[in-house]
């Protein structure tokens, strides 16, 4: 079964909306009508996450984007809502379509249709999408202070192309070609960094999106990665990461 949320004040078009769910979808289990942001932040942060959610946007109590400012959404969601104005800052969150009030049956059931097809999709892949998003207003490391020589500088995140490890060494290369010894592991590096900018492709490389000149596919799960300034060693994205690799760069 499909687990549903659905957040909702008005209590006819709970009522209605349930009622299509059932029709289109008899193999979604509707397990908890929320009112408001109150509600549905106490039932979110308490009951194992829903499959599905559907999301009024204005609620008695507010703007229903409140509630993902307050608790970890790590599903898919369908906002619903008697206006347009909103539609952008939707699509900013875990949003897979927008319903416009009153729901007709048809658009129901094309959005159903559009949740299976992403649910085909492994659910790690939610998850690791759901990471980048829930990352976006995070604050991140903004520079590097290194070694040259007798000197002490600063390199910005901005001018890193990547970060390899050697042994148990950690180096910053930056964009003009030049390496820095760091004193951080690239675990940790993983945590300071914006993942919308730096991914980790195997156990020795995290680059930057801005130094990979070229991807050569070499098979469905193989890619070697080109980066610029060129690297000593060949690049490769590790076949347990290809798949998380391939959303990065779409996303």
């Amino acid at each position: 079964m499909i687990r549903v949320l659905l957040i909702e004040d008005e209590q006819p078009a709970a009522k209605r909306l349930s009622k299509l769910i059932t029709e289109i979808a008899p193999d979604f289990e509707i397990i908890q009508i929320c009112d408001s942001i109150e509600s549905a932040v106490g039932f979110l942060k308490n009951a194992a996450a829903p499959d599905l959610m559907f999301l009024d946007i204005q609620l008695g109590d507010g703007i229903s984007f409140e509630i993902f400012r307050q608790v970890e959404v790590s599903c898919p969601v369908i906002f619903t809502t008697a206006y347009d104005e909103y539609v952008f800052r939707a699509f900013e969150l875990n949003s897979i379509d927008y319903l416009m009030k009153p729901i007709h049956k048809e658009e129901l059931e094309r959005s159903i249709d559009k949740f299976r097809k992403l649910n085909q999709v492994q659910k790690s892949d939610w998850q690791f999408i759901s990471s980048l998003l829930q990352k976006e207003n995070a604050t991140y490391k903004q520079r590097f202070l290194v070694s040259s020589g007798a000197n002490l500088i600063t390199v910005k995140t901005t001018e890193v192309a990547y970060f390899y490890s050697v042994e148990r060494s950690t180096f910053l290369t930056s964009t003009q070609g030049k390496s820095y010894a760091l004193d951080f592991s690239l675990d940790k590096l993983e945590e300071m960094l914006s993942p919308k900018e730096f991914f980790r492709v195997n156990r020795q490389y995290l680059v930057a999106l801005s130094a990979i000149k070229k991807i050569n596919v070499l098979s469905k799960s193989r890619m070697k990665i080109i980066l610029e300034p060129l690297s000593s060693d060949e690049v490769f994205v590790s076949n347990a990461r290809a798949h998380e690799f391939r959303i990065w760069l779409d996303k």
